[in-house]
């Protein structure tokens, strides 16, 4: 299978016209001999091998230019599976699904006036990464963050009342899921809440302080009127109306459009607020909005593709085409030129390669835990520009629990402006794991920080800047040994194969990326766990005795 399949066209012709160069150069040479002499006398004069080495010289050039051709179509064979990156933003869509949305003031009732919005809406943002909540008396994803905008009107439109079975409405909930689910992405998030504003002391109004917070914008629909509508109750099979909802003290209810909190809670994360219109405007000034918001890339999904392999007939071209170079039209001094100039370059790479074996030498000594014998190694491979040995080494005395000699050697890397962004970040990274085994908690959290600010994609990196900052708060009990060796840290160091030709000799590796925070054995963070379970257990026990407090017991339920 090939890539680009016309350029096999283009082999056929390019070889052809090459052929046909060839053979009318031959003509004239024959040609031009026959006016010079006597065949028998010129064949004296010049050697009988330089006419065959002329035709093999003029093969290994047409099989060369044949297998570049070969190259630019593309060969490909075997499968890889690919994530897809895409530049999107992430919105979540609450949908209120509880009793109070079968009010019928409007057309034909409010949760269907939601639904055909929302479906409206969906279609405005294709290429976004849309999700789906509906919520009553709790909140729940009925749709994650996809794409597939499709697959989500799909989902919509088998939303009903009584999809989520907890009555009541729980507005505060279904924003707080929201921010739970987004503040985790980079860029522009946004949460459109489509309800008739009724909440049963959730706080909408703090989970919307979460929202701003985690940067989400809330974009409101009120769904319903002030004068609001009493709650129809009709027979399940034939839908005709049999009263209207009662509640405990037996009067009708009538359910309003509750438009003060939506407001407030726009207001506080910069997003708006909109009451439902007949030619439902509003939707397409949302998706004006969002459309403003920032773009992250992240992964979409995965395809599969398959694999490039044209390196394998381009590295074949280029030894045939240095093999012409090599073969001399006549024997005698001239016939080792190229091989002698091609000599003469190898001592100054030399030290080079020397370099890049020292250090393929000590990855593989670092694997068998052999560290010290691996910190020679990296020593000898240490060259100007080159951060990899150095990060090496510092990883090499780590496992050696020498956590001073590591720290200044990712901290002298981390601090290097030369080096990318991603060696400097993986070395901000190994610090902080080397300053936590140090109980230096406070250097930690800096350079998890730093290395978060490098690399923003790490979620490793956050994760351990939150348990940094946990030990930072709570920290453990001074320990008599803390230099434990760690059994379940994963070795970095792997030999790679070389990426260009997939072929026997190995590439030096990249810095070891960064790892996951394994500083502790299990049974010490188990018990700094517990240490504070049982502090924050007794703060909570002496606050609900200074101020007991009940919940009162749920009374309404639409």
């Amino acid at each position: 299978m090939f890539r680009n399949p016309w350029y096999l066209a283009g082999l056929a012709l390019a070889v052809g016209a090459a052929a046909a160069l060839h053979l009318w150069a031959e003509a004239r040479r024959r040609a031009v001999a026959r006016a010079l002499g006597d065949a028998g006398t010129l064949a004296r004069l010049i050697p009988p091998e330089t006419a065959g080495r002329r035709r093999l010289k003029s093969a290994l050039l047409l099989a060369g230019l044949a297998l570049v051709f070969v190259a630019l179509a593309g060969p490909q064979w075997g499968v890889e599976l690919v994530n897809t990156r895409s530049d999107a933003r992430q919105v979540f869509i609450a949908v209120d699904t509880s009793l109070s949305m079968t009010a019928e003031d409007v057309s034909p009732n409010r949760l269907e006036k939601a639904k055909r919005e929302l479906a409206q809406l969906l279609a405005s943002l294709r290429g976004d990464r849309v999700g789906v909540i509906a919520f009553a008396g709790e909140a729940g994803i009925f749709c994650p963050l996809t794409t597939d905008t499709e697959a989500a009107k799909q989902i919509l439109s088998g939303i009903s009342v009584g999809a989520v079975p907890v009555p009541g409405t729980a507005i505060g909930s279904a924003v707080r899921l929201a921010t739970s689910v987004l503040q985790r992405y980079p860029g522009g998030k946004a949460v459109v809440l489509l309800t008739d504003g009724e909440d049963h002391n959730t706080d909408p109004s703090g989970a919307a302080a979460e929202a701003a917070a985690a940067g989400l914008r809330i974009y409101a629909i009120g769904i319903g009127t002030p004068e609001g509508n009493p709650l129809p109750v009709k027979e399940a099979g034939s839908g005709a109306l049999t009263g209207y909802k009662k509640d405990r003290r037996g009067a009708t209810v009538i359910s309003r459009l509750g438009e003060k909190a939506l407001v407030e809670m726009a207001q506080r994360t910069g997003g708006a607020y909109y009451r439902a219109s007949p030619a439902e405007d509003e939707v397409a000034d949302i998706a004006r909005r969002i459309a403003g918001l920032e773009k992250s890339q992240g992964v979409s999904g995965a395809t599969q593709h398959y694999r490039n392999r044209f390196l394998f007939p381009l590295a074949a071209a280029f030894l045939l085409l240095l093999a012409e170079l090599l073969v001399p039209l006549r024997r005698g001094p001239a016939a080792g030129t190229a091989a002698l100039l091609l000599l003469c370059l190898l001592p100054a790479s030399a030290p080079a390669a020397g370099r890049e074996s020292d250090l393929r030498a000590g990855n593989r000594l670092y694997q068998k835990r052999r560290f010290e014998d691996a910190l020679g190694r990296y020593r000898a491979a240490q060259r100007p520009g080159d951060p990899r040995p150095e990060f090496n080494a510092g990883d090499a005395l780590y496992r050696m629990e020498d956590f001073d000699s590591a720290a200044k050697k990712f901290q002298l890397l981390a601090e290097d402006q030369k080096a990318s962004r991603k060696a400097r970040a993986g070395a901000y990274y190994n610090l902080g794991d080397a300053l936590v085994r140090k109980q230096d908690y406070a250097g930690a959290v800096a350079a998890f920080r730093k290395a978060v600010v490098l690399d923003p994609q790490d979620r490793d990196a956050k994760e351990n800047l939150a348990v940094a900052l946990r030990l930072l708060k709570h920290p453990p009990p001074p320990r008599q040994q803390c230099n434990k060796p760690n059994p379940e840290q994963k070795d970095e160091k792997k030999d790679q194969k070389d990426k260009d030709g997939g072929g026997k000799n190995e590439a030096p590796p990249p810095p070891p990326a960064p790892r996951p925070l394994n500083q502790m054995s299990k049974d010490e963070a188990q018990g700094i766990m517990r240490s504070v379970a049982e502090k924050e257990k007794a703060a909570k026990s002496r606050l609900q005795q200074l101020k007991p407090q009940k919940r009162p017991p749920q009374e309404d339920d639409w």
